[in-house]
């Protein structure tokens, strides 16, 4: 089966500054070799208190992020971004603040514009997420071939990579992919027919998805499937984009020129929706499998002519 995007909480969602900043210390403690003790007695406060930040379950204080965050190594122009990204401490979400027809309240989005270390802040999103359902117009990383990621990870055509690269912070090297993810990925059709001058990776790498495809443990881990452009459907209108479990909070998350991030507004909420009409569309296991051979195969005849 795969995995719909879940309907919208009813409770009030946590900013995704906080969300990703918690997950972004955690992974900074753990390369740096700190326990959650050692952090907790840099800063004097409890191991739990660091633990509920690190799960955005609680604020920090900005003096205490400071602290973290220089104990880690990280410092100027990158930790005032990341302060001054944060709601107050006593911010909740109410849905009398909420601004427009898109009804964003004043935390629901963040723009992780801090360049390399906002790339890899994405990359542990998504590798750290208990759930992920997402729609790709491309192979998604995770899923690529040795050759197929060289491609399409190269700098003169990826701005912002998905998958750890020379040049990125060190400790993204070391986030593992989150065991027993329960992932669904939603694949544009035109994946089965864009090859141009790469036509044998593009053959190889659609051999791979089919035989991830074929391998699929029906309720666990991995679904692959091919989405159809007929009929045109909302998610086809705004492009790549995910909904990722993380920590227990759920929060859309797209990447471009830079990641960004949202929950609670409409845009959220529309993207959710979206991706469950998007799972409900898709091609089934077997038509997706099939599908992805014979292309591999038109493919391959493209190389050799």
């Amino acid at each position: 089966m795969l995995y719909a995007a879940p309907s919208p909480p009813a409770e009030a969602p946590q900013p995704p500054a906080r969300i990703v900043t918690g997950l972004y210390l955690r992974y900074l403690r753990e390369t740096k070799g700190i326990t959650l003790e050692a952090a907790a007695d840099a800063i004097r406060m409890s191991t739990s208190a660091v633990s509920r930040w690190e799960r955005a379950q609680s604020p920090i204080r900005p003096d205490v992020l400071r602290t973290l965050l220089r104990l880690y190594g990280v410092a100027g122009d990158h930790t005032d971004f990341l302060v001054s990204s944060l709601p107050p401490r006593a911010y909740t979400r109410s849905g009398r603040e909420e601004r427009g027809y898109v009804r964003r309240a004043p935390h629901d989005c963040w723009a992780d514009v801090a360049r390399d270390e906002a790339a890899a802040r994405y990359i542990a999103v998504m590798r750290t997420a208990s759930e992920v359902t997402q729609f790709c117009m491309m192979a998604p990383a995770g899923l690529r071939t040795q050759e197929y990621a060289r491609a399409v990870l190269a700098p003169e055509v990826c701005a912002t990579p998905d998958e750890p690269v020379l040049g990125l912070p060190s400790w993204v090297h070391r986030v593992p992919w989150v065991a027993e993810q329960r992932r669904t990925v939603l694949l544009d059709e035109t994946v089965l027919t864009r090859g141009g001058r790469q036509a044998a990776v593009i053959a190889e790498q659609l051999r791979h998805l089919a035989g991830l495809v074929s391998r699929e443990e029906p309720g666990r881990g991995l679904a692959v499937r091919i989405l159809p452009m007929n009929p045109v459907l909302f998610i086809h209108t705004i492009g790549p984009v995910a909904e990722v479990t993380v920590h227990g909070h759920r929060m859309v998350a797209g990447v471009g020129l830079f990641p960004s991030y949202e929950t609670g507004s409409r845009v959220a909420h529309l993207v959710s929706a979206g991706l469950r009409e998007a799972v409900d569309a898709a091609w089934t296991r077997e038509q997706t499998r099939e599908e992805l051979a014979c292309a591999a195969e038109a493919m391959e005849r493209r190389a050799a002519s």
